[in-house]
């Protein structure tokens, strides 16, 4: 797509209506001179956070190409420190260091945002990484970005698009990733959940219990475009030979190969057979315990989702 091409495009999406949120369509848009820009900058001598915005200014007229700039940049330089256990960092010891907690992602790109007249503001809140449905966390553990671009805000995670971390968030491992860049909130609030419940974007809002029950997903969910799923709730209550209908929602036609599961602690994959149609992926999951257990959720060979199946409760008399 050419630039010029590009600009009209993006003229179209953003002079839509801010109810425009609610459709399930985030606009993707080819960024790939603005990446190739950013990892240029990575090299040249720029000695700090005022002047690393100005060269993009310099660069790009537009607010989302300059945050497109911003982003990939951080994501590109900036470490995550596994062993920070201080107080977040401003945008400029962030700059100087090269390395950071959550907050001083957030720090840096709000600092740089602000001086290229973007409106970003932090959002603490909660993230779900590593839990099965029903486990929760006492206190908040994350925070990620949330940018105002032509009155439509869009939510960022530069700490996660910038590498992950291995066992138990000893170890970082740099490798962007462009999933964490404007997620839908219909995705990110299956994994992010903010304090501040007017920062889901939602027109039904989740709380706190709900969020933790959600199942739990993985990469390979977003990657492939899925958005929604049904059961909603991670914890399925099935009796022994009960038969449980799942379904996949995606925003774009997917060709989907095989879809397999694993049960508990078992590593062999169960082919099951499903059904596609439009946008709708479907499969019938046959319990046969009487024992609580986790299932994985595998789509041509990803990992997906886990639910966690218990025995469904005897009612009262």
């Amino acid at each position: 797509m050419s630039v010029s091409r590009l600009i009209t495009f993006i003229a179209v999406i953003f002079s839509l209506s801010s109810n425009a949120q609610t459709r399930i369509r985030v606009p993707v848009l080819d960024y790939s001179p603005m990446d190739e820009f950013a990892i240029k900058l990575s090299a040249q001598n720029i000695d700090n956070a005022d002047t690393l915005a100005a060269r993009i200014m310099r660069e790009y007229d537009k607010p989302h190409f300059r945050l497109r700039v911003a982003f990939r940049w951080i994501g590109e330089n900036i470490q995550y420190d596994v062993r920070s256990k201080k107080p977040a960092a401003s945008a400029q010891e962030v700059f100087r260091l090269r390395k950071a907690n959550a907050e001083g992602y957030c720090n840096l790109l709000n600092a740089l945002c602000a001086k290229m007249k973007i409106q970003s503001e932090t959002v603490p809140g909660f993230l779900r990484k590593g839990l099965l449905p029903g486990k929760s966390l006492k206190k908040m553990n994350h925070c990620w970005n949330t940018v105002k671009l032509y009155n439509k805000w869009y939510l960022l995670d530069v700490t996660l698009a910038s590498g992950f971390t291995e066992r138990k968030g000893r170890v970082f491992t740099k490798r962007f990733n462009d999933m964490y860049y404007a997620l839908h909130p219909r995705q990110i609030i299956l994994t992010h959940l903010p304090m501040n419940s007017s920062r889901q974007y939602l027109d039904t809002l989740v709380d706190r219990k709900t969020f933790f029950n959600f199942p739990e997903v993985y990469d390979a969910f977003f990657e492939n475009g899925l958005y929604a799923l049904t059961p909603a709730d991670g914890i399925v209550e099935l009796k022994n030979g009960q038969l449980k209908k799942f379904y996949f929602k995606t925003m774009d036609s997917l060709q989907v190969g095989k879809i397999e599961i694993t049960e508990g602690k078992k590593s062999e994959r169960i082919p099951v057979t499903f059904r596609q149609s439009d946008n709708v992926i479907q499969f019938d999951y046959l319990n046969s315990s009487k024992r609580k257990k986790s299932i994985n959720i595998f789509l041509d060979g990803s990992l997906i989702a886990t639910y966690l199946i218990v025995p469904e409760k005897k009612k009262k008399r």
